[in-house]
């Protein structure tokens, strides 16, 4: 559902994941940056209305996307609290528990916190999404609505949005890790760049997709892959050699850790 053409909606920060929220939504929508640049370029996308303040966006507005860093959170909060009742506020800030985000904002705030990942800057993200003490059902639907435009949405309890930081968030930079070690390898034994970048990322495509599309549980998937005696078994047999599942897990868990402690918990 395109909730801009029901509620009007402001996006403070136009940055990657607000320009993308922007460009899903498609419009009317309003907007602010605090760098002229990036106001500007948000400015070329037709049916966007840059304001020249963060309280003047939130006066116009039913509900308030908030997709700035989080050590500009604060400071956004002051700007917008003037105006803050009434308004649902939907924070893309990584770390800022919507307790925190409620009493930065005051006024009983309706809020709603997500967290989004950097594949909906082509639409293929997937969001979490929870409630804070005073979001409504509607406001939550009205959330989902919003992040359907750049990807698929889930709600969860805010107990797990450290792991959900750790898994979804930042889960992009692993593969891109284990593609950029494929790519090295193919290269320094022969393949050209060009060539070892599309085998690699065809590959990494369809084995998502078969895994979405067929339902199987992954360890499933591998074994259909790994004929005993063959190549596969002998790369996997090196990788269970070197810890690899523990090394994941073990990668996971600091990243669990480091959200906890940016978030305050």
């Amino acid at each position: 559902m395109r909730y801009s053409k029901l509620r009007k909606i402001g996006i403070i920060g136009l940055g990657n994941m607000g320009s993308a929220v922007m460009r899903g939504l498609g419009g009317p929508l309003a907007g602010y940056d605090c760098d002229p640049a990036k106001a500007r370029a948000a400015g070329r996308i037709a049916r966007v209305k840059i304001l020249v303040t963060a309280a003047e966006l939130t006066r116009l507005s039913d509900i308030v996307i908030i997709a700035v860093k989080p050590k500009d959170f604060a400071q956004v909060a002051r700007e917008v609290s003037v105006h803050a009742k009434g308004k649902l506020f939907i924070t893309i800030a990584a770390g800022i528990r919507t307790d925190t985000a409620e009493k930065l904002i005051g006024n009983r705030a309706r809020v709603v916190r997500v967290m989004p990942n950097t594949p909906a800057l082509i639409g293929e993200g997937i969001s979490a999404i929870c409630g804070g003490r005073y979001a409504t059902a509607s406001d939550i639907g009205a959330a989902r609505g919003i992040f359907s435009s750049v990807g698929e949405t889930v709600v969860l309890d805010e107990g797990h949005f450290d792991l959900v930081t750790a898994i979804s968030g930042s889960g992009p930079a692993y593969f891109f890790y284990l593609k950029e070690a494929l790519m090295e390898t193919a290269v320094r034994m022969g393949l050209g760049r060009d060539m070892a970048r599309k085998l690699v990322s065809k590959t990494a495509l369809g084995a998502a997709k078969l895994l979405i599309e067929t339902g199987h549980e992954p360890g499933v998937l591998r074994g259909h892959v790994t004929s005993k005696g063959g190549t596969t078994e002998q790369a996997i047999r090196i990788l269970e050699k070197a810890g690899f599942k523990n090394t994941v897990h073990k990668a996971v868990a600091a990243a669990v850790k480091r959200s906890r402690q940016l978030s305050g918990g």
